[in-house]
């Protein structure tokens, strides 16, 4: 049975991975395909431990939405590129498991909550395509459950799995109401860490115990700090845990280069140009590393 160190990567549209830019060989790398997978969420593959490629199954389905004629359609995200740079960390008999728990525009102030489904550990309303959102964050909604419950099925599948943390990315869409925001993101999480110490999982994570030092914080593209009180948002999460927070350059490339304006019309809205492989990736394993994430191994 296949041992894992499980990272779940969390939020809205830039913790998706909207990167538009066309899809390269360099992008389709991965280190190691037999020790790097993801936990599938679509039709079959949904609670499948399942190869992780450039386009991750979050429960926003990007391969439809980016380049759908051309060889490697859809768009890229951190997941592939976090994952690499990790492996090296690991003992040789793990292998990385990257959960995908995000989609665009959702938030805590917006969206409505909806039905869920135990047994899909999914938002039981989904459109055509399968995807689930943009629905609401919160404490107890389908989405917090989704997250949860992923996390504790993935752990579940062997004993020795670890869990390292949780990398979220989300805020843009609370923009005009960054007090709210942050009131119910410290219920949700306190909830959730709350849950998972409960129910004994504190044995399979870094410190011993669930709490703020499992969650990383990452900054957004540069267009959302010029938006409502998004500069204040990203404030409140460095203020809620500055040893996981993770700055990101607010020259950090766009869709406004070499994006297509397939996934938003603002392509300034979302990273893009390769930027997760080469910028975003090695910061968030820095802050991994300087957290000692990987300190039971």
């Amino acid at each position: 049975m296949e041992k894992y160190i499980i990272i779940c990567i969390a939020g809205q549209s830039n913790a998706v991975g909207y990167d538009e830019s066309a899809v390269t060989l360099e992008n389709l790398y991965c280190a190691d395909s037999n020790r790097i997978k993801q936990l599938g969420f679509f039709g079959e593959d949904n609670l499948k431990v399942i190869p992780l490629d450039y386009c991750a199954q979050s429960m926003q389905k990007m391969k439809i939405h980016n380049r759908p004629q051309e060889t490697y359609p859809g768009t890229k995200g951190i997941h592939l590129p976090l994952a690499n740079l990790m492996l090296p960390y690991l003992p040789e008999d793990y292998g990385i498991l990257i959960l995908p728990v995000a989609f665009g525009g959702t938030g805590f102030t917006v969206g409505e909550d909806v039905p869920y489904d135990e047994v899909r550990k999914k938002p039981a309303v989904e459109d055509d395509f399968g995807q689930c959102g943009p629905f609401r964050w919160g404490d107890n909604t389908a989405y917090y459950r989704t997250l949860r419950d992923r996390i504790k099925y993935a752990l579940d599948l062997n004993t020795d799995n670890l869990f390292g943390g949780i990398l979220w990315c989300q805020g843009e869409h609370d923009n005009l109401n960054a007090k709210d925001q942050i009131a119910g993101f410290g219920e949700m999480t306190d909830h959730l860490f709350r849950e998972m110490n409960e129910m004994g999982y504190g044995t399979r994570v870094p410190k011993g115990v669930w709490d703020k030092d499992l969650w990383y914080n990452m900054e957004t593209v540069s267009y959302w700090y010029t938006q409502g009180e998004c500069s204040l948002i990203w404030e409140n999460y460095r203020k809620w845990n500055p040893h996981t927070y993770i700055e990101v350059p607010r020259t950090t490339p766009s869709n406004a280069v070499n994006g297509t304006g397939a996934t938003a019309m603002i392509r300034e809205a979302h990273f893009g140009n390769n930027s997760y492989s080469e910028i975003i990736a090695p910061l968030v394993l820095k802050k991994f590393l300087s957290n000692n994430m990987f300190q039971f191994l």
